[in-house]
């Protein structure tokens, strides 16, 4: 913290130590949830995260919520950007909490764009706020590698905590049946890779690969005219594609958390068709539930935990002979699973990691 600024004053103490009350932005998402120690002990109060309807929609990176919630707050810690808002928006936010003193924290959980809509608007708007972070802090040793040559800072690498809970995490899974049940999960078939292109390159590997069990998963709106994400021609391409190679489409409405994790539990694979963005919840929750997720190798989420990997290509022929190579490996090696016990103190290091950071920031002694 530079001379200048002020220091501020952490709220009463709670278990011996000093409430800090951080401004976690946005509030939304399990990642934000589970940076908090499990027990509540690491005196971190996110008022910004779980709050009921509005009031938590209401929290983001703007110099309007931030000049009406700044007094109550100790630090701000941005972890994500509205794609929308213009680079000069977050230039001004950014200036609002410098001038108050408030410690900013960055986390480099998204370095591209995670909507996919405007890869270079967004990269405008971390150039506004990742070099004027008083700390930074990402997911993945890679991302930390990206984000020092990009902005000339230096990550403070913390793993991403589990997303699964704790008594659905011990929940034991049926025994392995004979055939690889292989998963892929298209939402409105709005991915990064071109999706008739990679059912297409999947079902050969699935063809290639001895008791090789396919189920696509796409949502309901592709086949909805009203919908945005309207696409009647493509789905049946794919509903075409995964019959003939014995496979099958379900068509739902997007999953909650639970039904999601009863999707990727039933799975043996779950096969990741690229990601908008940099991290994501999809390779823990495959950790947390034993299910090997089947990631684009270039991408962060890929350095999260172990996983297999494909080569995107444009060639059908390329990414088929990729994602058969993956499946080869997938038949022969054992699932992994995370310990319960294991995932439990890492969330608890990433605590008293985050609250080490904070009190550094505020100058707190912690004798």
């Amino acid at each position: 913290m530079s001379p200048s600024r002020r220091r501020r004053r952490a709220s009463a103490a709670w278990e011996g130590r000093p409430t800090i009350s951080v401004a976690t932005l946005p509030g939304r998402g399990l990642y934000a949830r589970h940076l908090s120690h499990p027990e509540g002990v690491d005196a971190v109060y996110r008022p910004t995260v779980g709050l009921p309807g509005a009031a938590s929609r209401g929290a983001a990176f703007t110099p309007t919520w931030l000049r009406a919630h700044l007094d109550t707050i100790d630090v701000v810690h941005v972890q994500g950007l509205h794609p929308q808002h213009h680079p000069r928006q977050i230039a001004e936010a950014t200036a609002v909490v410098k001038r108050t003193g408030v410690p900013l924290v960055v986390t480099g959980y998204h370095l591209s764009d995670p909507s996919g809509s405007d890869p270079r608007l967004y990269a405008a708007q971390l150039d506004q706020l990742v070099p004027e972070a008083d700390a930074v802090v990402t997911l993945t040793e890679s991302a930390a590698d990206e984000m020092r040559r990009r902005w000339g800072v230096e990550p403070l690498v913390l793993p991403h905590p589990h997303v699964v809970d704790f008594v659905r995490m011990r929940q034991a899974r049926s025994p392995r049946s004979q055939r690889l049940r292989v998963g892929l999960h298209l939402a409105a078939l709005q991915v990064p890779i071109e999706p008739v292109l990679l059912v297409d390159a999947l079902t050969r590997a699935c063809r290639e690969v001895p008791g090789v069990q396919l189920a696509v998963n796409a949502h309901e709106t592709v086949l909805d005219p009203g919908s945005s994400t309207y696409n009647a021609e493509n789905l049946h391409r794919v509903e075409r594609l995964v019959r003939d190679a014995g496979g099958g489409l379900r068509l739902h409405r997007p999953f909650s958390d639970a039904q999601l994790w009863d999707h990727l539990f039933a799975l043996d694979v779950s096969v990741v068709p690229g990601l908008h963005g940099s991290h994501s919840v999809w390779p823990e929750a495959c950790a947390d539930l034993g299910t090997k997720p089947l990631l684009p190798g270039h991408v962060h989420a890929a350095g999260q935990q172990p996983c297999l990997t494909y080569t995107v290509s444009d060639d059908v022929d390329e990414l088929a002979e990729s994602l058969t190579g993956a499946l080869r490996t997938a038949l022969h090696e054992p699932a992994r699973r995370a310990d319960p016990e294991q995932r439990w103190a890492e969330r608890v290091r990433v605590a008293e990691t985050l609250r080490a950071l904070y009190e550094r920031l505020l100058g707190i002694d912690r004798r």
